[in-house]
């Protein structure tokens, strides 16, 4: 019997400690850095460990400047590796294992000339691959990678702003193929995949300049076809970002407009999506999700163009609420967060512009104090109390 007892004791501080604690509310957080990155406007910033040595690294792709390869030191701060990757004028950028060496190479979008593939050789150090994407003239706004026709290989969908998107299928070694689909109109901003209608394959979300938003399902093979839906507005341009706002376990939609406020459109777990409340903020460019006060549910930061860079609290039903321009008064055209310090919370990139000639990156770091609430850990107390 005092054995079953041991047992029971050992599974339950297992069942605990393998459950996230609950965390109390916290105020967020950012201090600035006082890194100034980059001398162009990083019109896209990507993460991850690009030297496998642990930490998070940063490419940018560079508008009016070469694209930058900067490489943590482990602590958040950062070096420029002196790289030189293609010609100027990048405006998108995706990182992922194109060629399936286990290191992450880049594909690069540019906006007078085609697009690049970038091979790492596993030390952060990238080699072109020789191939000429699309035609000079497409102007490439951002590319996002994923296995959009299930071979177990990286895929992109390119997003155009003179052009129709393009879909470049890999054929393993990071050799692209065009697939012949250009989906949806020109004008496109941003592009989101992620399983919309939970049926197992990437679908996509596209942004558009001065038109509405579109769903575009997948058949599993990488065939798009239009949901037929028409979601935001017509007017002003934005971003979008995709994650699990109210908790209920599919993707919702987070929108940004250069004329009005974002909003919020909720996911009926079948790729249907709906507005949830009413606008608020007032003329964002770029958002990002993620946690930023750990207490399990999904903030939001955006990039205003007047009014200062602003990060959102969500109350866990996909309503948000500011908590002040925390992340710079410049005018930001990108943001990404991830844990650049390893201090298990999300940090911000923000690339600025004063003009969209120069411009600078800024990173802040985020500092926010959360408190494990007792109740959580009381309850091992208790066991041994037994």
């Amino acid at each position: 019997m005092k054995r079953c007892k041991i047992s029971f004791v050992i599974l339950l501080i297992v069942t605990l400690l393998a459950s996230p604690p609950i965390l109390s509310d916290a105020t967020i957080v950012f201090i600035d850095s006082g890194q100034n990155l980059g001398d162009g406007v990083a019109f896209a910033i990507k993460l991850g460990d690009i030297d496998e040595d642990g930490d998070v690294d940063a490419f940018f792709a560079t508008w009016h400047n070469i694209q930058r390869v900067w490489l943590n030191d482990g602590n958040g701060i950062f070096e420029n590796s002196s790289q030189s990757l293609g010609g100027i004028s990048a405006h998108g950028a995706a990182l992922g294992d194109l060629d399936g060496d286990g290191d992450l190479d880049v594909f690069v979008t540019f906006n007078q000339s085609n697009d690049r593939v970038f091979m790492n050789d596993g030390s952060g150090t990238f080699t072109d691959s020789g191939q000429s994407l699309g035609l000079t003239d497409e102007n490439g706004c951002g590319v996002t990678l994923g296995d959009i026709d299930g071979d177990g290989d990286l895929d992109a969908l390119v997003n155009n702003y003179l052009h129709l998107n393009r879909i470049w299928l890999n054929t393993g070694d990071g050799t692209f193929v065009d697939s012949g689909q250009h989906v949806g109109a020109a004008n496109s901003g941003g592009m989101v995949l992620e399983d919309l209608d939970a049926d197992g394959d990437l679908d996509m979300f596209v942004s558009y300049y001065e038109a509405k938003n579109k769903v575009w399902i997948n058949d599993g093979d990488g065939n798009f076809s239009d949901s037929g839906q028409s979601i935001g507005s017509a007017q002003g341009h934005g971003g979008a970002d995709i994650g699990d706002l109210d908790g209920d376990g599919d993707l919702d939609a987070f929108l940004t407009n250069s004329l009005f406020g974002n909003t919020v459109y909720l996911n009926n777990g079948s790729g249907a999506f709906t507005m949830h409340g009413s606008d608020f903020g007032l003329s964002s460019n770029k958002v990002a999700l993620g946690d930023l006060d750990r207490d399990g549910d999904l903030d939001a930061c955006t990039t205003q163009h007047d009014f200062g860079n602003e990060v959102w609290v969500n109350d866990g039903s996909g309503v948000f609420t500011s908590v002040g321009k925390l992340l710079g008064t410049q005018y930001g055209v990108s943001i990404t967060l991830g844990d650049i310090d390893n201090d298990g919370d999300l940090d911000a990139f923000i690339g600025n512009t004063n003009d969209y000639d120069n411009g600078v990156t800024k990173l802040f770091l985020n500092e926010t104090e959360v408190a494990v609430e007792e109740e959580s850990w009381s309850n091992i107390k208790r066991i041994f109390t037994r």
